[in-house]
């Protein structure tokens, strides 16, 4: 007998739900809105409320734009995407900032274990491979390739080449993660020009 109640109960709620949005949505157009028929449409029916509505549209955020979902492609949850778009964020910036976050996380620490591991993220295998055949080599000749004499003494320059490699992967992942700004993450170069005097100039390209 309770669950029956409560069920009728619960029925009742919905439908006193369903007829105050529907009240509130009574006598207004797209035109008050400022929107067309089609994002209307789909306000109406998600089951939004006019409060909530508005609130998106005090943030400059279209209908269109927010059941796209863009939160989910940038990697961040709906209230922080709503939260940065309120403070006058474009998608972009929000990327940027996410990615700047995310140089608090281990990144850094995981590609200087495993060399090439943020390259390989990033899509550029290239360098992946590279520093990480030069850690592997670097690592396994220091033990496999050693001087006869004397007794237990190694070739200095394998550990050094295995270890610069971990270092520029770790490195890398660091200013990917950290001070990225466009989306092609991670990737920078270094350019050597002559200014007015002979000096070199070092930049890095983002």
């Amino acid at each position: 007998m309770k669950k029956i109640f409560g069920l009728a109960l619960a029925c009742l709620l919905n439908l006193a739900t369903v007829n105050a949005l529907a009240d509130e949505w009574e006598g207004v157009t797209p035109e008050d809105m400022g929107i067309s028929q089609d994002e209307f449409q789909k306000v109406r029916e998600s089951g939004m409320s006019k409060a909530q509505f508005l609130k998106l549209l005090e943030y400059g955020i279209s209908p269109n734009e927010y059941f796209s979902e863009p939160w989910k492609k940038l990697g961040v949850t709906e209230e922080h995407w709503i939260g940065e778009k309120k403070s006058g964020m474009a998608d972009d910036d929000i990327d940027r900032s996410y990615r700047k976050h995310e140089g608090n996380n281990l990144t850094p620490f995981v590609s200087f274990v495993l060399p090439g591991y943020y390259m390989y993220k990033t899509n550029r295998l290239y360098y992946g491979l590279t520093a990480s055949t030069l850690a592997a080599a670097g690592i396994a000749l220091t033990f496999v390739h050693r001087p006869k004499e004397p007794r237990g003494s190694i070739y200095y320059f394998y550990p050094i080449v295995g270890v610069a490699a971990m270092i520029w992967s770790a490195g890398d992942a660091y200013l990917g993660t950290r001070y990225v700004d466009n989306q092609e993450a991670g990737r920078f170069s270094f350019n050597l020009g002559w200014t007015d005097g002979p000096a070199a100039l070092l930049s890095l390209g983002f």
